[in-house]
């Protein structure tokens, strides 16, 4: 009795793996993806920016995101700062980038092109972005 009930787990196992055995495979598929989701979230951002779509934009960003200038006095944002400063700074006055390039290494992206708002502001853009999980976590402005 006990090796009859052996065979029978045992074909119930092997039948378990091969039906699991295509969401193992699309989870692999998926963790391969993961090494485009950087480039893919700031692609989304430099989209929504253009689109002013702010609901999007705000989705985008770590809770814990932080912003800063490179080489200013001001010091990191984060948390409602860094919140207050995407509504000010970015959302409201509809901050965009025109003709962007994004340069990828790894899980950090820097976007060049021309920074313009709808306040008459216009500057060369140089953004280094840090993505982690899928969500934005800093974003430091850097300037020469």
């Amino acid at each position: 009795m006990y090796l009859t009930n052996m065979s029978y787990l045992k074909n119930i196992a092997v039948h378990m793996l091969l039906l699991c055995a295509p969401f193992l495979l699309l989870s692999q598929a998926q963790a391969s993806d993961l090494s485009l989701a950087p480039k893919q979230v700031v692609t989304e951002l430099i989209e929504a920016m253009e689109a002013n779509d702010a609901e999007k934009i705000r989705s985008l960003f770590s809770t814990n995101a932080t912003q800063e200038y490179e080489r200013w006095w001001t010091r990191k944002k984060q948390g409602d700062a860094f919140r207050k400063w995407l509504e000010s700074d970015i959302i409201s006055v509809h901050g965009r980038i025109n003709n962007p390039v994004l340069k990828a290494n790894g899980n950090e992206l820097v976007v060049t092109g021309t920074y313009v708002n709808n306040d008459n502001y216009s500057s060369a853009a140089d953004f280094l972005l840090v993505v982690e999980n899928g969500k934005i976590m800093s974003w430091t402005m850097r300037y020469d």
